[in-house]
Parts: C-alpha cells; sequence; structure tokens
C-alpha cells in the first residue's frame, strides 16, 4: 500500500472472511477476559452462526484458543507477534500525515503507539519544514502519564481498577501546573473522554504546551495517539487553541483511517 493513499485503488476488493477475522483478534485482544461466540459477535457486530465459523478456522490455525465455550487469542499468534517491531511497517504508512500537519501548524508532531494496557512509545516525530522550527528528538521518550497530553488520553480509556494500577501512589509534581491531586485529576480525564482530546498547559515542562487526540483501530480498542506539541509563546494564543483541537481530531481521523482503511462488507 503506497505511503500517500487515504483510501484503497480502484477495483481494489477486500476480502470479507479475513477482514472480519481481523476484528475478531482485536475483540479478543481488547478484552478483560476470555469471550464466548456470542460476546464476540456483539462486539463487532456480526452473524453468531458467521462468528463461530471464523473462530473455529482461527482455532484450528492456532491464532485463537478455546476452554469450553471460552476463545482467547492463540499460542501461535503470539509466538508470531514476538517476531514484529509493530512502528516498522506503521511508520511509512502515516509519516506524510504527520509532516504536513506539522507544516500547517508550525509545530512539532508526534505520534505514540499503545504498548501493553499502560504504557505509549513515541515511534514517529514530524517538525515543520516551512518555518524551519523543531524541537529535540523525543522518538522512544516516555512521560508521565497524568502530566502529558498523550499521557490523559491513554489514562482517559482505563477503568478505576486499572487506572490506580497506571498511576501508582504517588502523582509526581513536575511543575507548578501538574496535577496531583487524583480527584482533580479524574475530573481532567472525565473531559477528556468526553470532548475526545487531552492538553496540557505547563505540566510536564515550564514553557510547554501540548494537546492530544485518540487514534483507535477497527473495533474502537486505542492503539495510539496523535499530538501537537510547541512552546508556550507560539501556542498560547486564543485563536489557535480554539482551533487546534478540532484540526488534531480530523488528522488523528486521517491517521486512523491510513492505519486501518475501510472496506466494505
Amino acid at each position: 500500500m503506497s505511503s500517500t493513499q487515504e483510501s484503497p485503488q480502484p477495483g481494489y476488493a477486500s476480502n470479507r472472511s479475513v477482514t472480519r477475522a481481523i476484528r475478531i483478534l482485536r475483540a479478543l485482544a481488547a478484552a478483560d477476559a476470555p469471550m464466548t461466540v456470542t460476546d464476540v459477535a456483539k462486539k463487532i457486530d456480526l452473524a453468531r452462526a458467521t462468528t463461530f465459523r471464523l473462530l473455529m478456522t482461527l482455532e484450528d490455525e492456532g491464532m485463537v484458543d478455546r476452554q469450553d465455550t471460552l476463545y482467547s487469542l492463540g499460542w501461535d499468534l503470539g509466538r508470531l507477534a514476538q517476531t514484529v517491531d509493530p512502528a516498522s511497517g506503521l511508520v511509512p504508512r502515516i509519516k506524510d500525515i504527520l509532516e504536513e500537519f506539522a507544516d500547517e501548524t508550525g509545530e512539532t508532531v508526534t505520534f505514540s503507539l499503545r504498548r501493553g494496557l499502560y504504557e505509549l512509545d513515541l515511534v514517529l516525530q514530524a517538525s515543520s519544514r516551512l518555518l524551519s522550527v523543531t524541537m529535540s528528538d523525543m522518538n522512544g521518550m516516555q512521560w508521565p502519564h497524568h502530566a502529558s497530553a498523550t499521557g490523559k488520553v491513554l489514562l482517559a480509556e482505563l477503568p478505576p481498577e486499572q487506572l490506580r494500577m497506571a498511576l501508582g501512589d504517588k502523582l509526581t509534581q513536575l511543575t507548578s501546573r501538574t496535577i496531583t491531586d487524583r480527584d482533580a485529576l479524574a475530573k481532567e480525564l472525565k473531559k477528556v473522554h468526553e470532548r475526545g482530546w487531552a492538553s496540557t498547559v505547563e505540566e510536564l515542562e515550564d514553557g510547554i504546551i501540548a494537546f492530544a487526540a485518540p487514534v483507535r483501530d477497527s473495533v474502537g480498542t486505542l492503539v495510539g495517539a496523535l499530538s501537537v506539541v510547541g512552546p508556550r509563546h507560539r501556542m498560547d494564543d486564543k485563536d489557535k487553541q480554539a482551533e487546534l483541537p478540532a484540526h488534531l481530531v480530523a488528522v488523528a481521523d486521517r491517521v486512523q483511517q491510513r492505519m486501518n482503511p475501510s472496506h466494505p462488507e
């Protein structure tokens, strides 16, 4: 697939069974516990009989394991996944979108990929070529979730018990504006969940403002976060702050489409 394509080439037809099987695997991966056929069918909005046939095939190939009537990801899928760097195939797909967004905003744009339940790894960074404005290379860096825009996107997805696990015992204060009160953070995360994007204003580092939006897979599971980051003297503009979140969410939708091209079933 060309890195500049937003949709399949004319005449391209996806394989319906393969698409549905992949959605089953994603649904099982997102579940907190093994799922019944009925659970899977409801999750991906597919007929139970069709779901059952696909699960049987996936089980035969080791992509799915079954214990009585409960299904989970399979042993052979785990073996194959150990050989894969998810960023290696993803970065070429979305690099041009981030570069375009960086040029449009004049700021640094990043994409962080979710790893497990509680981590985000920054795998791609783009800075404006037009204005020759750049920030230091942040690839591979991680930050406390409660103090970063991408971290808030992740935290807003978690149920209470997982949220406690992700935050640990203490909310470290990094600047005078870092949220260190759990009730205040809970209110902030509720706001993030409702509006669909997160922000930080000098909460991680003095002089830095950031916005982030979620990127999801075909069954709605959070797989990453797109962010735009810049110095306060450029970002602290009412018009820019009013317009940037909607622009960011629209670009996140483009990234999501590039990662998961939709084909009619």
